[in-house]
């Protein structure tokens, strides 16, 4: 909007200085024809007047003259006409030979124009008759010129105001207003998004423009987090190959007894069904992993969010537990619902206590906490170490990309900031509290969703 008021402003200044100008100009044009006018005219009154003046001259001299144009000039009304004598230096104004004319106001203001008009009586005797006119009647006009361009001006003002004001913010501020929100968007990772306008002009193109890079985003994005998830689960198959070992020796050595053929046919029965019963654990650890590395669109459903912190938590267990870290969960029931895609909301919860654990060298205990905030209608995720914490220089940056505080080899720095575009994406967002040298805490909000539509569903 900004843009379109200057645009307005820079418009109306135009309109100003042109109007302006032109009735400046207007009124000096004016002045000027009513100066030539009035010499003019006085100058065919004059030679209008000339036989009487002569004839007067002739019968009586110069004084015959003076009573002449006096004569002249009662007879004629609206203007007042006197002899000035050649003769006379003291009156000698005008008597040139070209005519001439001045303007002179008096104390109240009022303007009366002079024409001196040079007239030859004989080859010695000549002089000026001096028409003089009052110029009120012509100022009043040219008053009158100025209010009409006056008023014209602030027509026309107001009028391009009006139109500038509806034809910008129509055209150019409302189209701008919407590519700002559609940015905006993009930027808390709204991706894959239409063209906002679908017009043919230069707005239309950059709408299209944003809309094809807002695709490309997307489809970077997921390639990095499918990155970053193939990591993740490197991460985790060092405690899922120990979570593996044992019921691969339960297996093992139940195959061996039976392999042996010293057990009666009730205890190969109850092996049998053992060995069933651990590889169907396997089969759905092996599963879960696979399923959680496995790169597939984000689509989201209602998910119970207690149960993914359960299932994960038990996945990260034994990561944690050599590290001599503990993970201890205080989940409210009934069950947290949210829209989300679970493999997603996975991922940033593995983030997280990755990172937790990473921040505790000498061990100690992670607190992983989900609640409802009934009041803003929210899931609350809690994480919560007591480890390093976070220097205050370094909690404004810990969510962006590349950055991390770890050892060359030890972090790409993309997992927080992967994690923090998985929340904007699913409406959240996070907050992070630490304190250098005891704790930190992650707490990361989700809308609610209806527990009865996962009711439904898993019906």
């Amino acid at each position: 909007m900004k843009l379109t008021a200057k645009l307005v402003f820079v418009f109306l200044t135009g309109v100003f200085g042109i109007v302006t100008l032109f009735a400046w100009q207007t009124v000096q044009r004016q002045h000027a024809w009513e100066n030539e006018r009035e010499e003019s005219h006085a100058n065919s009154l004059v030679q209008a007047l000339a036989p009487t003046i002569r004839q007067a001259y002739a019968n009586g001299g110069r004084v015959t003259v003076e009573q002449a144009v006096e004569f002249s000039s009662q007879a004629i009304g609206g203007r007042e006409l006197r002899w000035i004598d050649g003769q006379n230096k003291s009156q000698a104004i005008g008597t040139g030979h070209q005519v001439t004319g001045v303007t002179i106001s008096d104390r109240n203001g009022v303007r009366t124009a002079y024409s001196y008009v040079p007239f030859i009586l004989d080859q010695t005797a000549s002089g000026a008759i001096e028409v003089a006119q009052s110029m009120e009647g012509h100022d009043a006009f040219v008053q009158g010129s100025i209010y009409a361009s006056v008023l014209s001006l602030v027509s026309v003002a107001l009028l391009s105001a009006v139109v500038i004001c509806f034809g910008g913010f129509r055209l150019v501020g409302q189209p701008l207003s919407k590519l700002i929100t559609q940015v905006n968007q993009i930027g808390d990772g709204q991706l894959a998004q239409p063209p906002v306008l679908s017009s043919s002009d230069e707005l239309g193109k950059l709408a299209v423009a944003i809309s094809e890079m807002s695709y490309r985003l997307s489809e970077q994005r997921e390639t990095i987090r499918h990155t970053d998830r193939l990591g993740t689960v490197g991460t985790l198959a060092a405690g899922i190959a120990h979570e593996l070992g044992t019921p691969l020796n339960v297996v093992s050595g139940r195959a061996g007894l039976i392999a042996g053929g010293q057990l009666s046919p009730e205890e190969i029965r109850a092996s049998a069904r053992t060995i069933k019963s651990e590889s169907e654990r396997m089969t759905a650890i092996i599963r879960q992993l696979l399923d959680f590395a496995r790169q597939v669109p984000a689509k989201h459903d209602v998910i119970d969010l207690s149960r993914i912190v359960t299932h994960t938590v038990d996945l990260m267990s034994t990561l944690a537990g050599k590290a001599n870290v503990t993970l201890v969960t205080e989940l409210e029931k009934p069950p947290v619902c949210i829209e989300g895609d679970a493999a997603q909301i996975q991922q940033v919860l593995t983030n997280f206590i990755t990172n937790a654990v990473a921040a505790m060298p000498d061990g100690g205990n992670v607190m992983v906490a989900l609640m409802r905030k009934v009041e803003s209608r929210q899931a609350c995720l809690k994480i919560c170490d007591s480890g390093v914490g976070i220097a205050p220089e370094d909690l404004q940056r810990i969510f962006e990309p590349f950055f991390t505080t770890k050892d060359v080899g030890q972090g790409t720095g993309l997992g927080l900031s992967i994690a923090y575009g998985i929340v904007k994406e699913h409406g959240g967002e996070i907050q992070v509290h630490s304190q250098p040298g005891k704790q930190t805490c992650f707490e990361i909000f989700f809308p609610l969703a209806d527990q009865a539509e996962l009711l439904e569903k898993e019906s």
